[in-house]
């Protein structure tokens, strides 16, 4: 427990301690409670409306948060091994488990809002949206940590890998509209 509050105290003192215990089963939890913070609050906050707030919805978030929480890391420490960097994947792991920590903000800040502001949304979504970059603002730092790198640096090694999905989502968004709009054409004639 002292090694998740010295994370968010001195996280010089925590990543040089995940580094020489890489504790994954921590960083599993921390994940797991994470994804249980942000749910629970997606949930009292209504953002679930078209999906039921029941365990097997949970039990599939927290797969995908695990599962592309993997996949980030793996693509962030091939980026890293690439430069020449130093450092270890499955400390960046653990690290972003602590990271996503940071959605305990979420459930006070949605009840609040409710509480406060019941029928506006924009409050409640400007919360999640902050939470959210402090999440990566951690997660940018936990790069610095583990790898060396710059602020900027780690900024742009950490974007990166966002903006390729994003990129290739609206390619191939674009091609099956494309493809769609042909094949509508070549019925017409």
């Amino acid at each position: 427990m002292e090694l998740v509050f010295d994370f968010f105290e001195d996280h010089l003192k925590a990543a040089a301690a995940v580094k020489d215990r890489r504790p994954l089963a921590l960083g599993v939890l921390c994940f797991i409670l994470g994804a249980l913070s942000f749910f629970v609050a997606m949930g009292v906050s209504g953002r679930l409306a078209p999906v039921p707030c029941n365990w097997v919805n949970f039990c599939l978030f927290l797969l995908w948060e695990l599962l592309s929480s993997l996949a980030l890391v793996a693509v962030l420490h091939l980026i890293a091994d690439f430069e020449g960097r130093p450092g270890s994947g499955a400390e960046l792991f653990v690290l972003f488990g602590m990271a996503n920590l940071s959605w305990g903000l979420a459930v006070p800040l949605a009840l609040v809002f409710m509480a406060f502001l019941p029928s506006a949304q924009w409050p409640l979504t400007a919360a999640f949206l902050l939470v959210g970059f402090y999440n990566l603002s951690l997660k940018a730092r936990c790069l610095q940590d583990t790898y060396g790198l710059s602020q900027g640096r780690a900024w742009i090694t950490l974007v990166l890998p966002y903006l390729a999905t994003a990129t290739a989502s609206g390619v191939a968004l674009v091609l099956a509209m494309a493809s769609l709009v042909l094949q509508v054409m070549k019925n017409l004639d």
